[in-house]
This record gives structure tokens, C-alpha cells and sequence, in this order.
């Protein structure tokens, strides 16, 4: 793993870092076009399985995603965080409609059983690519700094991504409400937001009537030094043998034309050998205390 000291200092103490409009502006409007059509191809049914989420549709059902995974602005904004050696795990493209509730409380790491989930350099990091401006209002994304280092009671809560939960079939529960200490992280389109998969993240319910687009891409960093069941898994979700959201197959990479693959083949997940890590959501908050001492 590495020593963390190459990486940005603040994104290790607070969990995420803001790189202000990162993407040209040609990308950006592929991207709005790509993610638009998308959205549109999106049946009721799973607007209303992620109704939490707005959307949760894998951009691997597109290859023309491909050109954002492996463009130069993304990798060149991770490197100067101090993140090298990555490889592409799996993104998702997250659209809020108008007057949608808030997206609920949750990590998104999956290693917990390991001790390296207990250092202080992140093993897997979310890229969300911002396709329009975010408030308060139309849903923008909210953090706990710190809380992928430190033990809050919401790590006792149910873990990520459950059903009842993405279909909000309680507006109420404490999931989906504000926590002191939050933090609104407005942005405008073409922003990037970094954090670690650790760290715990909601947004904001969506009061207006348009629509809020953003794409999150997941990497790993340092990819040679990670444990090797860590890279299994990785492996075998880029390959769509498992989800990182569920523990059905997914749409993968593997399929896209040779011309988009070539693309990212720099970034593949190659199998290492091995078992994957035990699937595990949910933190040993005692261990999360002990690396604070």
C-alpha cells in the first residue's frame, strides 16, 4: 500500500476533494447527449426500484462512456491527488428526476473484513462527474467529513444500496434525513468531486422540476499494492461476474467494440489469481476507533 504520503493531505483527513471544472466542454456535451438517451431508455420499473437513487444504470450498457473512464483530464486530476497505478472497476450513471426524495445515508466500501480497510489511504475511489449545476435544492451531493476514518452511529445502520431503502418506502427513516456535521458540496457542470469509498455521502431530496445527472466512477488506486482478494473482486465486478451493488451479473466492459476498449485497456482490472475478499459492507467500528489512537 502506499506510505499516503504523496496524497493530497486534505482528501485523507476529510474523505473527498472538489476539482473544479475539469472536462471540456465537447466531452461534457457527449456526455449530456450519451446520458440523456440513457435516462430515457430507463423503464418505469427501475426508476422506481432506485427511486432513492434517481437512477443507477451501468455505463457499460454504452461504449461510448469509454472516452470519460480513460480521458486524460480525469487520470491527470487522480494523479495530482497523488493517486497512480489505478484501475477501473465499474460506474454508474445517477439521474434524479424532479421532486424526488433525498438519496439515503451510506458507504460504498465492501473490503471491511480486511485490515488494510482500517489504514489511512483509501483502497477504492468514487469519480463523480457532474453533467449540471447541483444545489441544495435540485439534490447536490452531502458528506460527513472524517467519516470514513472515524466510527458514527449511522455505520450501525442497515448497509448500502437496500432494497426498501433505494425504493424510499419510508420517507422518514433517519437514512434519509440531515445529520449534524453535513456537508453540501454544490457544483456546476464539468466539476469532479473524488472521495473515498469510505466515506459517508447522501444527497439532498431534489425540490425543483428538472432533472439532475451526474456519472460516478469507481477506481483503485495503487493497484499493484492492493491485497490480492481485493483485486479479485474488482476483477471479477469489471468482468460482471458479480455486481458491486447486488450479487447478480452486470453488463461489462468485456462486450464494448475493440476501438472503445482499447481506450481503457490501460485501466483493466486484471484477475490476479485467487479468491475474492468476503463481501463486506459493514465496518468493525471498533477497529475504525483503534486506527484513530
Amino acid at each position: 500500500m502506499s506510505d499516503d504520503t504523496s496524497i493530497d493531505k486534505e482528501l485523507l483527513a476529510r474523505g473527498y476533494a472538489h476539482i473544479p471544472h475539469r472536462l471540456p466542454d465537447d466531452l461534457l456535451a457527449r456526455l449530456i447527449r450519451i446520458s440523456a438517451a440513457s435516462v430515457e431508455r430507463a423503464s418505469v420499473a427501475h426508476r422506481a426500484a432506485n427511486r432513492s437513487q434517481g437512477s443507477l444504470i451501468n455505463i457499460a450498457t454504452d461504449p461510448g462512456y469509454a472516452e470519460l473512464v480513460a480521458a486524460p483530464e480525469i487520470l491527470n486530476g487522480l494523479a495530482g491527488l497523488g493517486f497512480c497505478d489505478l484501475r477501473f472497476q465499474s460506474g454508474f450513471l445517477i439521474s434524479k428526476p424532479g421532486n424526488s426524495p433525498a438519496l439515503f445515508w451510506h458507504q460504498d466500501w465492501w473490503g471491511w473484513s480486511l485490515e488494510s480497510s482500517y489504514l489511512a489511504c483509501p483502497q477504492q475511489i468514487g469519480v463523480m462527474v457532474y453533467l449540471g449545476r447541483t444545489s441544495v435544492a435540485n439534490g447536490c451531493l452531502r458528506v460527513l467529513p472524517g467519516s470514513h476514518q472515524r466510527s458514527h452511529r449511522l455505520h450501525d445502520s442497515i448497509t448500502a444500496h437496500d432494497a426498501g431503502l433505494s425504493r424510499v418506502e419510508d420517507e422518514r427513516h433517519e437514512l434519509c434525513q440531515s445529520f449534524q456535521g453535513e456537508v453540501a458540496l454544490p457544483s456546476k457542470p464539468g466539476d469532479v468531486l473524488v472521495i473515498d469509498a469510505r466515506l459517508l455521502h447522501s444527497a439532498y431530496p431534489n425540490t425543483t422540476d428538472q432533472e439532475r445527472m451526474l456519472l460516478t466512477l469507481w477506481y483503485h488506486p495503487f493497484w499493484p499494492d492492493l491485497p490480492r482478494g481485493i483485486r479479485a473482486h474488482a476483477a471479477n465486478v469489471f468482468d460482471g461476474a458479480v455486481s458491486d451493488i447486488s450479487h447478480d451479473s452486470r453488463p461489462t466492459p468485456r462486450s464494448w467494440p475493440p476501438e472503445a476498449l482499447k481506450k481503457i485497456a490501460a485501466l483493466v482490472p486484471e484477475p490476479p489469481g485467487g479468491p475474492p475478499v468476503e463481501f463486506d459492507r459493514r465496518p468493525d467500528t471498533n477497529r475504525m476507533e483503534a486506527m484513530r489512537d
